[in-house]
């Protein structure tokens, strides 16, 4: 346990310290039990296990411990991570007044994988871990059966975790010191139907009886917050919760599969208590999801899609980076022209450089590798590819921009 961490058995003080809005007792004192049991758990490196095992190398990616390293840049080649995610801490922009606590945030918040990915995990501020919700953690398990209580080491500013993610399923994941303070993503392992959803994604409780180690809600954490002393009678929660985070429409399963990734930003878009964010306002009418993304498709391997997962195609006809479509007026409204306010984003794994140009009608419609790029009418859902191959001239698009086309 960090030096600075309270001694979970001191008695706490009913001396109530300034915070704005309300009147509290230390919080520290009010969560050190629970802060201590979480951190007291599953916390050691892999190269920190029995050298008789033979499992202590420093690249070998434990089913506990994953692989810790003080500096991101120096992750093993052969561990090669398929994905990233950041850990980050947003201070108000006035600290001495602020609008907001402080966030306290995964990003992405949400993530798809498929079995037996790697994850890196970047530490962009300090004092984090990356821990799965377990009974051997002291939580309701919020993991596939099966899966270990694994956790990551206290991690420093520029450091990474890796862990590689073999079992389907939803994983909820929170930080250790900021569990509390809302700190939590979810990873979808798979492509799971929706009988295959867990019920923990609609249940918030713990592993104790009585659940003592279960601050998911608002409601819990303001009784222990007024429930010690009198003085402290009425205080309100201000932080994020686990509960509000893991609740949020943004982090259900299936968008998470629809999107492939889902920001932190847009779980925010949920919870109607901060309505102004993280304060950053959107640039030139971007949305928060990418506006072209990569997905797996069962038969044509990984694609370009839309922020919504829907399946993108190019139009042979068109001429190749000439920013002009040929696709008008009847043929656009059964393939619909893929437009944008503003500069098209690109999601994670999106190779093909990305522009834009203005259609005839006044939309701004986006290009990928020089095609422009369009939805087709009949595809009902993602991963829906009915367009493919129609009329010999309408092609969906690897990540790289290329056509998929018959050899």
């Amino acid at each position: 346990m960090p030096a600075s961490s309270p001694d979970p058995t001191e008695e706490p003080s009913d001396k109530p310290i300034d915070w704005p809005g309300f009147e509290r007792r230390s919080l520290l004192k009010i969560l050190g039990v629970g802060t201590a049991l979480t951190l007291g758990s599953g916390v050691t490196t892999a190269h920190e296990r029995d050298e008789d095992d033979g499992e202590n190398e420093q690249s070998q990616l434990d089913s506990y411990y994953g692989f810790a390293t003080p500096d991101a840049g120096e992750v093993p080649e052969d561990l090669d991570p398929d994905h990233e995610v950041g850990l980050h801490t947003e201070l108000p922009e006035d600290p001495q007044n602020p609008s907001r606590p402080p966030f306290f945030h995964f990003e992405p918040a949400g993530l798809n994988v498929q079995s037996g990915d790697v994850v890196q995990f970047t530490l962009q501020g300090p004092d984090h871990t990356i821990t799965a919700y377990h009974p051997g953690m002291g939580f309701q398990r919020r993991v596939p059966e099966g899966v270990p209580p694994f956790s990551s080491p206290v991690l420093n500013v520029g450091g990474a975790w890796l862990y590689q993610f073999d079992e389907e399923g939803v994983y909820d994941l929170y930080c250790g010191p900021h569990h509390v303070l809302g700190m939590n993503m979810r990873i979808v392992v798979g492509d799971l139907a929706e009988e295959d959803i867990p019920d923990y994604v609609d249940t918030f409780e713990g592993s104790q009886d009585p659940p003592l180690l279960a601050p998911f809600s608002k409601e819990f954490l303001e009784h222990d917050l007024n429930a010690p002393s009198e003085q402290n009678e009425d205080c309100e929660w201000t932080f994020l919760t686990p509960q509000e985070i893991l609740s949020a429409p943004s982090l259900d399963p299936s968008t998470i599969q629809n999107q492939g990734s889902v920001p932190f930003e847009a779980v925010l878009g949920d919870i109607d208590r901060f309505p102004d964010g993280l304060q950053a306002p959107e640039e030139d009418g971007e949305t928060a999801v990418p506006t072209v993304q990569v997905r797996s498709h069962d038969e044509y391997g990984d694609i370009l899609v839309d922020s919504d997962g829907m399946t993108l195609y190019m139009f042979a006809q068109d001429p190749k980076g000439m920013r002009e479509s040929n696709c008008r007026d009847d043929c656009a409204d059964l393939w619909l022209p893929l437009s944008v306010d503003g500069e098209p984003t690109a999601g994670e794994d999106v190779q093909a450089a990305l522009d834009v140009f203005e259609r005839e009608d006044g939309e701004t419609q986006v290009v990928a590798n020089g095609w422009p790029v369009y939805n087709y009418a009949r595809d009902e859902a993602p991963g829906d590819a009915n367009g493919q191959g129609s009329g010999g001239v309408w092609w969906i698009l690897q990540p790289d921009g290329t056509p998929v086309m018959p050899v």
